[in-house]
């Protein structure tokens, strides 16, 4: 399953309100209109909507936006009433109220904002009460409440937590850039596990492999990760391994500690291993290939999926790498196009093992390095590209490091063919950077575009790189941290909950927001009302 493709698709219907400017001015120049109609037709008229417009400004008091929205809308109708159904334009107040019951939902349960509809609804036509108008309130308000406590129901039986309880935290995250709430609710559902990280030592160089998913999203749980280690140590080059979101860490706070003991390790001179290198092996195995780099007792293998792309390797490939040695890459270079196979770990560890197999003799460990920056390409979380060229004195590679989540095939397969002829394998690699997800509406993320600077540059630095390249040493050290709060396959559950729920939701979201428009039809003509047109 593709959790971000199905994450993707319901994130990208959140839309942002009009400009404040536009939402202000409408509102003036409808309440003008209101106050001219007042005289027309009586005071009652404009004592009605001050009632409304008051409610809605306590409701929403330090969310203008909102009180004028739903001012704008109200008012639309409120006018238009007033023309043709004599004597009960009162009705306008209530059409959008199961709009604000939802606008409500992220700070408040489903009781809680039924009641407060109805509340408004019975202050908005207080001086409209009949018999037949408190059943038509009282019935909004039912179905509004009824509606969401299906959905919670829903959500509950998939994860055992109610739908709003998992929402709520994302929302307020989302539209509040609220991340305490939501970090304090991923890490009650979290589970404690123990991490494995890798790090190759190069020169001054560390390539980092840990057992951490970079998300979930902006500044939340792991996000930063890199950007933390980076901090304490700008000479780390930081990988993504397998595994999604089961293994973000719950809050920022754990995973800057976490940065700062692997940069605490990586500062101590005990427990490092030397390596020799045995060369650069290539494989293939169905619809993967990868390129390994052979340090006998240890291996680093960078595994890519031409043309159907990558969305996160099967995390029980982290058994084999702790069991063996042999630490995995996955590139992250082209977007997923089609779901992985079956035998994906299967594949992976026989094509690693298969390379590794014969030694033969030692060969030089040959090493270059160089970084730069790009402008406007679309896509990156941060304008930096770093490329390191490694060569056995036979074969060599170029190693082009973006900061971004995933990118465009088109992106990678122009930098293959730019740097053809130049190493014997190019490779795009990003990190799964989710440090820009979610940060705006809209979509959820942008992988890095097709873009010629970067392009240009990536050759530019592989060129330079490979000119300043020196025969070096390579060593390993290995770190466990137990205790380590993760979010565990719950996370997987919520992305089934999403995919169940959301789709039930954007089919039946609108039950709730016609009944008012229905249920005005038919008590209108259950009151025989003379409407005008």
């Amino acid at each position: 399953m593709d959790s971000e493709a199905i994450t993707r698709k319901y994130y990208s219907k959140l839309k942002s309100l009009p400009d404040m400017k536009i939402l202000s001015g409408l509102a003036t120049f409808e309440s003008a209109i209101v106050i001219i109609r007042s005289i027309e037709i009586g005071l009652l008229y404009l004592v009605s909507f001050i009632i409304y417009f008051a409610l809605l400004s306590i409701l929403f008091i330090t969310e203008k936006k909102l009180i004028f929205f739903f001012i704008d809308l109200t008012a639309f109708f409120y006018i238009i009433f007033s023309y043709i159904i004599i004597g009960y334009y009162y009705y306008a107040l209530t059409l959008f109220s199961p709009l604000i019951g939802y606008t409500l939902l992220p700070r408040t349960s489903e009781l809680k904002s039924s009641l407060i509809i109805l509340a408004i609804n019975f202050a908005s036509i207080a001086f409209h009460i009949t018999y037949l108008n408190v059943i038509y309130i009282v019935m909004i308000s039912l179905v509004f409440y009824y509606y969401i406590h299906l959905i919670n129901k829903k959500g509950e039986k998939i994860t055992g937590i109610k739908s709003l309880q998992i929402l709520r935290p994302f929302l307020a995250n989302i539209i509040k850039k609220d991340s305490k709430q939501l970090e304090k609710f991923l890490q009650d559902i979290s589970i404690k596990s123990t991490i494995h990280i890798g790090i190759f030592k190069v020169n001054n160089i560390y390539f980092v492999l840990p057992k951490i998913h970079y998300g979930i999203s902006g500044d939340i749980g792991s996000s930063k990760f890199i950007y933390q280690l980076e901090s304490e140590n700008p000479n780390n080059l930081i990988f993504h391994g397998p595994g999604s979101h089961e293994i973000d860490l719950a809050t920022s706070t754990q995973s800057k500690a976490i940065a700062k003991l692997i940069s605490d390790e990586e500062k101590k001179a005990d427990n490092w291993v030397s390596l020799k290198f045995y060369g650069i092996k290539e494989w293939t195995c169905g619809e993967f290939s990868g390129v390994t780099l052979d340090f006998g007792d240890k291996s680093l293998s960078f595994v890519q999926r031409p043309n159907y792309g990558i969305d996160d390797l099967p995390l029980k490939l982290w058994n084999f790498i702790v069991n063996s040695g042999n630490y995995i890459v996955d590139c992250h270079n082209e977007y997923l196009e089609r779901e992985l196979p079956s035998n994906t770990d299967s594949c992976i560890t026989n094509g690693i093992l298969k390379s590794i197999k014969e030694k033969g003799e030692e060969k030089p460990f040959i090493v270059g390095y160089a970084e730069d920056k790009v402008k406007d390409c679309e896509g990156l979380c941060d304008n930096r590209i770093r490329v390191t060229y490694i060569s056995d004195g036979e074969k060599d590679l170029s190693i082009i490091y973006i900061y971004s989540n995933n990118a465009d095939p088109n992106l990678t397969v122009k930098i293959r063919e730019k740097l053809k002829g130049v190493v014997n394998y190019p490779i795009l690699v990003t990190p799964d950077d989710h440090s820009c997800t979610g940060t705006v509406f809209g979509d959820l993320y942008i992988p890095a575009q097709p873009c010629e600077q970067l392009v240009e540059k990536a050759l530019e630095l592989t060129l330079k790189a490979k000119s300043q390249a020196l025969k070096t040493t390579i060593s390993f050290k290995g770190i466990e941290i137990k205790g380590v709060k993760i979010l565990g396959s719950i996370i997987s559950l919520m992305v089934n909950a999403l995919e169940e729920v959301g789709g039930y939701t954007m089919k039946t979201f609108w039950i709730p927001l016609v009944t008012p428009f229905i249920l005005t039809i038919i008590f209108i003509l259950l009151t025989n009302v003379h409407i005008k047109f």
